[in-house]
């Protein structure tokens, strides 16, 4: 028996066999990134470092023959120290109110003192640590950008398919990993920096266009999809979980959409974010390109059809005293609760019995805080129980732009697109020139939460576009009861339906 395992093991030490595997592994990932030509300068190195070893031998007898390089190879070791122990220092101390520059010179000069004078043990101990570091992130920070990635869920809009305390797992595989649009990043934080939430964790100095790797699908009515919030692009600080797009359409801030602007601009304080950059949600897609929704007392029907049954879609009801006898069932299909007919034996039973009615509540929100923001004619107004019909944009379909419809895809053709849109009287001028019709150039989703009465979604501020799209939920890996912080144990490791 250990005599097959020393020889399963030394198979497995064979440089030539490490080498062809790495080789393959890094051949497939250039091909799906797009990036083959990659390949010329990767493949060579992995030869050298399995097989030929003449870049070890090169930097051996360089350092022991030359100053410079000795030098030089100094610099660079105390560069990847300082980098390293310089932000663990710096998010400790100082918190990101400072420059890191000053904390990386002074971390930098004292690593390259001990690079050049006296290579102590702790010295090399933490050097050590360093490099474990700097392997961890590399490798994970690959695996979150092309693989999947771990959310929490902060909100009950999902309830209860996903509560609040819920840790869960997003492949991005499903959809296409997206390519990142703002690559000089802090690893492993969204958008702000550790123990600063004011400090912006990225770099717009560097930014590049949209681009999805090749997928395993496309996202279906029916997916939990995690997405960047639309309108996330401004935020307000003070007030970050409210959209700074809804705070213009406050009165309150001011007569004009300049007024509150300038108010909003004067009084708190605005974050700017890249597009990859934006606040992740989690919804329900209820609605993929070319749909015709309508949403009737609450339910979605697209085409025509009702939406397909979800198992913990919830809705807020109130209780509503009646003299006249009633009857609740439940609608297997829906799992709702109905009023059902009564007999005239059973009118009899529960002639002088007092009962109670369920009643939805959601059609009190205003229709003016509802897409289109306007009323899509003059008289309607919708609630987030009754809305629609609304088509749901897709690309290479055109669509007649109208005063009545404008409203419904100008951040679409606007944001989205990057093209100007302004309506003057009946006509409708896009990039200054007047349009009868607008082609999308790409798709977009109607997101809802589960649950239906507490949740900011679609009906709120419009369709998703197809770039912001992150990936599909897939399991809950972890659950804490935020407000009493014990384990869920009956959530973990259970799938998202």
């Amino acid at each position: 028996m250990n005599k097959i395992f020393s020889s399963v093991k030394q198979f497995f030490a064979n440089p030539w066999l490490s080498a062809i595997v790495v080789a393959i592994i890094i051949s497939l990932f250039a091909i799906w990134y797009g990036a083959w030509w990659s390949l010329f300068v990767a493949l060579p190195v992995v030869y050298d470092y399995y097989i030929g070893g003449n870049i070890k031998r090169l930097h051996a007898k360089l350092y022991e023959k030359y100053r410079w390089y000795q030098v030089v190879w100094a610099v660079w070791c105390a560069a990847v120290f300082a980098l390293v122990v310089g932000v663990v220092v710096h998010m400790l101390l100082f918190r990101w109110e400072q420059p890191f520059l000053l904390t990386f010179a002074v971390v930098m000069a004292v690593a390259l003192w001990c690079e050049m004078k006296s290579q102590s043990k702790i010295y090399l101990w933490i050097y050590g640590w360093v490099h474990a570091i700097i392997f961890a992130t590399v490798v994970a920070t690959l695996i979150q950008l092309y693989w999947f990635q771990m959310f929490v869920i902060p909100t009950g809009s999902m309830e209860s398919t996903l509560l609040a305390g819920d840790y869960i797992l997003v492949n991005k595989v499903s959809y296409g990993p997206r390519v990142p649009m703002t690559p000089l990043s802090f690893p492993f934080v969204h958008n702000t920096m550790p123990l600063n939430p004011e400090k912006a964790s990225f770099s717009t100095s560097w930014q590049r266009d949209y681009r999805r790797l090749s997928s395993c699908g496309q996202v279906e009515r029916g997916d939990v999809v995690v997405f960047n919030f639309p309108e996330g692009d401004t935020v307000v600080l003070e007030m970050a979980a409210m959209s700074y797009y809804e705070l213009l359409r406050d009165s309150r801030l001011g007569g004009s959409v300049a007024e509150r602007r300038k108010n909003i601009a004067e009084n708190f304080t605005l974050a700017v974010r890249p597009l990859d950059k934006k606040e992740n949600y989690i919804k329900r897609c209820v609605g993929v390109p070319g749909d015709t929704l309508q949403i009737i007392d609450g339910a979605v029907y697209h085409n025509g059809v009702r939406e397909a049954f979800v198992p913990k879609r919830q809705y807020i009801y109130y209780n509503e005293f009646t003299q006249k006898p009633i009857k609740m069932g439940i609608d297997h299909l829906t799992g709702e609760y109905l009023e059902l007919p009564i007999t005239d034996d059973e009118l009899s039973k529960y002639a002088d019995t007092t009962r109670y009615r369920l009643k939805k509540i959601g059609g009190a929100v205003s229709g003016s805080s509802l897409i289109p923001h306007t009323a899509p004619k003059l008289g309607q107004r919708w609630t987030i129980d009754d809305m629609g019909p609304i088509w749901v944009p897709k690309a290479g379909s055109t669509i007649n732009l109208t005063p009545e419809n404008v409203a419904m895809y100008e951040r679409c053709i606007e944001v989205y697109e990057g093209y100007d849109v302004e309506q003057r009287g009946r006509e409708v001028y896009v990039d200054g020139a007047p349009t009868k019709s607008y082609t999308f150039e790409q798709d977009y989703y109607f997101m809802m939460g589960d649950n239906r009465h507490g949740s900011l979604d679609s009906r709120f501020w419009g369709f998703v576009p197809e770039d912001h799209i992150v990936g599909k939920a897939s399991y809950i890996w972890f659950s804490v009861d935020p407000a009493e912080g014990s384990i869920r144990w009956d959530r973990i490791f259970s799938s998202i339906e």
